[in-house]
């Protein structure tokens, strides 16, 4: 974001707030000072590159107002919005505005060297699923930082204790990058065949989940129907005397509580099952992006960022000093050329011998 803020002030590319002054003469706060005219607020930046209206869509119903008598509004949630697709010219291509979400979502927090490591927001443990950490000392070198566990890492502060999956940078980066250049290889050779592999793929998992989603809605929907019964018998009750109204209070009490979450968790549902179809692998997006690059000699933030979704990282096996490393690509999950897994070997100082890291 820094970034962005030091190219539109070099740039001279005026704020929102003066350009309407300078046009219209009209200003909603006081005019800023002349070296503020370029300085543009975070939270414009923020909401310019989460507009889905630049990719051609409007959305209508984003707030509300809370009384007709006050002017204050709030925001609505997302399923109470209305959407409509492709409704005008889009000034952007969705890879960009997926890839600018994906940015935004990542927490890449900048080292006391004002560096952003290659794999921030992507490293999960294999195991508990908690975020690895980054270890490096002040000028140690490359070949020294390591990621472990961050539940290992915060054992002292959290109930539930992990294992510290700890693996060195350098043997990741070897690692990712020969995956990499094998996903690569396959899709510019074999085009068609990954596209029906991977299509077939997406397909049942979304059927998969598809039909266990539909099992849980059903469930919800049933339990919700034994709640207006059971409201119904409490207030006739009531109603009759038979219960006093601290009585009723105190029965319906739990059941509201569980109405209101299943009402929230069925219409989640819902939306899902409507919107299954979109939830496959976009597998010609994924081509699109394999045809950018002619090939790919060394790894970056952007191409890293731009190919991989998220990277699992399992605790080694001491009986076979093997590592497994589950790296997830971008639209596609998982690619399988049918070939051996990728591997690494590393000598792995703690137990004095050498282990066999290797990609699924």
């Amino acid at each position: 974001m820094c970034e962005i803020q030091n190219w539109l002030r070099d740039n001279e590319v005026l704020t929102v707030g003066e350009l309407r002054y300078r046009r219209k003469g009209g200003k909603k706060f006081p005019r800023p000072q002349l070296n503020a005219w370029y300085t543009w607020p975070d939270k414009t930046l923020y909401d310019i590159l989460t507009r889905q209206e630049y990719l051609g869509h409007t959305i209508t119903a984003k707030t509300y107002k809370v009384s007709y008598k006050s002017k204050k509004t709030r925001k609505n949630p997302e399923d109470k919005r209305y959407f409509f697709p492709n409704t005008h010219e889009a000034l952007i291509d969705e890879e960009t505005f997926a890839l600018a979400q994906k940015r935004i979502a990542t927490r890449h927090r900048p080292t006391k060297s004002d560096e952003i490591d290659l794999f921030s927001g992507l490293l999960f443990c294999g195991d508990c699923g908690y975020k690895m950490y980054l270890q490096k000392g002040t000028g140690t070198p490359e070949r020294k930082h390591a990621y472990t566990c961050g539940n290992y890492r915060n054992r002292a502060r959290n109930d539930f204790l992990c294992t510290t999956h700890y693996i060195r940078k350098t043997v990741l980066k070897e690692l990712v990058l020969a995956d990499l250049q094998r996903v690569l290889a396959y899709v510019k050779e074999h085009e068609q065949e990954f596209v029906r592999t991977a299509a077939d793929y997406g397909e049942q998992a979304a059927k998969k989940a598809l039909a266990q989603q539909k099992k849980e809605l059903d469930k919800a929907d049933k339990r919700l129907l034994e709640l207006n019964v059971l409201f119904r018998k409490l207030y006739e009750d009531m109603a009759l005397g038979r219960l006093s109204n601290e009585q009723f209070a105190l029965l319906t009490s739990g059941y509201e509580d569980e109405k209101a979450a299943l009402t929230k968790r069925a219409a989640e549902l819902r939306q899902e099952i409507d919107t299954a179809a979109e939830r496959g692998a976009d597998v010609k997006r994924f081509v699109a992006l394999v045809r950018r690059y002619s090939e790919i000699s060394e790894l970056t933030y952007e191409n890293v960022h731009e190919f991989i979704d998220r990277i699992l990282v399992h605790e080694l096996d001491r009986e076979t000093n093997t590592r497994k490393i589950e790296i997830f690509y971008s639209f596609v999950g998982k690619v399988d050329s049918g070939d051996e897994p990728t591997e690494s070997i590393s000598y792995f100082r703690q137990i004095g011998t050498d282990v066999k890291s290797f990609a699924v």
